[in-house]
C-alpha cells in the first residue's frame, strides 16, 4: 500500500510539473520526453527493474511508421515518450475518456492523438483513417493498441487488425512492441489507477520493422503469436 501511494504521489508531482510548464508555454516535445523518462525512473525507485530491448530498431526507423503494442496497463501510455520519443515524434490512438482526466488531459492533447469512442467500430475506423493521413504527411508515427481493454493475456479475438490495415492503406512499415507492464495493475474501481506491484519488472521489446511489402493476411496473427511467445518467455524467466 505504501509503495502504491509513493508511486501515485510522485506521479502526480511529475504531471503537475509538466502541466505548469504547459500553462506557461514552456512545454515542448523535449519536455514531454523528459517527463516520461522521469516516470521510468520513478518505476525503478519503486523497486522494479526496467528492461528495454530493441532500441537499435528505433535508431534505424525512417518515420512515419505504425507501432502496434499489446496493452497491459496504463503505464505504457506514460512511458512510451521516454522510449520512442527520444528517436521520433509519435502519437496514440486513445479512448475518449482519457481527455477527461484533470491535468493529464492537457498533456495528452499536446500530442494531438486520434480519439475514438470504442463503441462504433466503423465510425472509429473512419476517424482514424482521416486523421492518420495528416499525421503521416507530417512524418508523425502512430501507436496503436489493438486490444479493446487492458489485459495481462493476449486475446486473439479482441486483437484488432487496425494497425495492419493502416500500413496497407498508407504503404508504411509496422513495428511490433511487446510490453510487460503489470508493475501497475488494473484498478478495481478506476481501471487506470491500480495497485503497484514492484516485484513485477517492466519489460519492453521493440521488434524489427515489417515493411508494407511483407504485409499479408497472416500478419496480424503472426504479431499476436510473437507477443504470446515473448510474454511466455518472460514469465518463465522469473
Amino acid at each position: 500500500m505504501i509503495i502504491t501511494l509513493y508511486f501515485y504521489f510522485n506521479l502526480i508531482l511529475i504531471i503537475l510539473s509538466a502541466y505548469v510548464e504547459y500553462l506557461f508555454g514552456k512545454y515542448s516535445w523535449g519536455r514531454y520526453v523528459y517527463y516520461s523518462e522521469q516516470i521510468l525512473k520513478l518505476v525503478e525507485r519503486c523497486g522494479a527493474k526496467v528492461r528495454i530491448e530493441g532500441k537499435e530498431v528505433l535508431e534505424k526507423i525512417v518515420p512515419p511508421v505504425v507501432f502496434v503494442s499489446n496493452h497491459m496497463s496504463s503505464l505504457e501510455t506514460l512511458i512510451f515518450g521516454g522510449i520512442i520519443g527520444k528517436f521520433l515524434k509519435f502519437t496514440f490512438v486513445i479512448k475518449k475518456s482519457l481527455l477527461y482526466y484533470p491535468f493529464f488531459n492537457r498533456m495528452i492533447k499536446f500530442l494531438n492523438p486520434i480519439v475514438v469512442s470504442r463503441k462504433h467500430a466503423k465510425k472509429d475506423f473512419a476517424v482514424v483513417l482521416s486523421q492518420a493521413k495528416f499525421l503521416f504527411d507530417n512524418k508523425i508515427s502512430l501507436v496503436v493498441f489493438p486490444q479493446a481493454t487492458r489485459s495481462i493475456e493476449i486475446n486473439e479475438n479482441k486483437f484488432s487488425s487496425l494497425a495492419v490495415k493502416l500500413v496497407e492503406r498508407f504503404g508504411l512499415s509496422i513495428v511490433p512492441i511487446c510490453v510487460k507492464t503489470d508493475f501497475l495493475s488494473i484498478g478495481k474501481i478506476i481501471k487506470d489507477i491500480g495497485k503497484v506491484v514492484p516485484q513485477n519488472d517492466v519489460r519492453i521489446k521493440i521488434f524489427p520493422e515489417i515493411t508494407h511489402r511483407e504485409i499479408n493476411k497472416q500478419t496480424n496473427k503472426k504479431i499476436i503469436e510473437l507477443f504470446k511467445t515473448t510474454l511466455t518467455k518472460w514469465s518463465r524467466s522469473y
